[in-house]
């Protein structure tokens, strides 16, 4: 667990699992791709003593806050300020005896009044690097009903999302998150919802993807790491949506079976079959682990073995 200012606690996702996987008792090199809380990279370091790390955040918060405490491991831990895009360039390193993403948002992210979380009365910002880019608030408040109607289609909306996009632009200008939440509960789209979860909750999920280009920063990722890891290393993915784990288990399905070959094709083939899906179901949280952090109940573990 990370301690937070405010007395909030991060707690890492699939901790023991993803230690499991990467065989982090026997040290090495790693590559955090989402530093986060800081959660999964520390109980890497302390696994073993031989254990390096370079943790990424394209959250430049994220960073800060890491440097508070990463004096502690000295040369051992790198932070990195960078998106997925850009990791070849930052990263020189290659052969990582493991490989780490996980895709969720951490606790800090979720206090700090950015506009991702349902209350926030603060501007509505959604940016995970705000030091570029364009904010959900500007993005809402400026583009045309349409191009805010496939963000929403393309981020898991659903059959509502064009009478939504509609709704959105009549109730314009959006000053923060909370706004933004009441005017989804409103609409069709909130007189629907069964569920206890929040009706906003894909909305804003749509919408931070958009800002972020989240999906398409996950395909850049996955399209860089076989360079970065070693033969005989393992990716490990958590995902905690459809849209980012259905394209993170094709992907490596298609790595696994060489492009659009079945994984039990023995014929010849145009691509090189570069590792196993291993497992080949997804990992997912124990009940244990679901009732002490509610977070964690839709999170997949997937994770992938380059060849020797």
């Amino acid at each position: 667990m990370t301690e937070l200012s405010g007395g909030a606690v991060h707690i890492p996702v699939l901790l023991n699992e993803v230690l499991e996987v990467l065989g982090a008792g026997r040290g090495g090199m790693y590559l955090d791709c989402t530093f986060g809380g800081g959660g999964h990279t520390r109980a890497l370091l302390d696994a073993h003593p031989d254990t390096w790390v370079v943790a990424l955040d394209r959250d430049v918060r994220a960073i800060e806050r890491g440097r508070g405490w990463a004096a502690k491991y000295g040369e051992r831990l790198e932070l990195v300020h960078t998106p997925y895009s850009d990791v070849l360039q930052q990263v020189s390193f290659r052969g990582f005896d493991g490989v780490l993403a996980d895709l969720g948002m951490s606790t800090d992210q979720l206090r700090e009044e950015r506009g991702f979380s349902f209350a926030d009365r603060s501007a509505l910002d959604m940016r995970m690097d705000e030091t570029t880019g364009i904010s959900a608030r500007e993005f809402l408040n400026t583009a045309a009903e349409r191009d805010i109607y496939i963000a929403l289609a393309r981020g898991g909306v659903g059959t509502t999302a064009r009478q939504l996009a509609r709704v959105l632009v009549s109730k314009r200008p959006f000053e923060n998150a909370l706004e933004l939440a009441e005017v989804v509960r409103g609409s069709q789209l909130g007189k629907r919802a069964v569920s206890r979860v929040h009706p906003a909750t894909v909305v804003f999920q749509a919408l931070r993807m958009h800002v972020n280009q989240e999906l398409q920063e996950i395909e850049k990722l996955l399209e860089v790491v076989p360079v970065l890891a070693k033969k005989g290393g393992k990716l490990a993915v958590i995902t905690f949506h459809s849209l980012e784990d259905r394209l993170v288990a094709n992907t490596m399905r298609g790595w696994e079976s060489a492009g659009t070959y079945p994984a039990s094709w023995r014929g010849p083939r145009d691509q090189k079959r570069i590792g196993v899906v291993s497992p080949k179901k997804p990992i997912v949280p124990s009940d244990e682990e679901v009732s002490r952090n509610a977070a964690s109940r839709s999170a997949r573990l997937r994770v992938f073995e380059f060849v020797e």
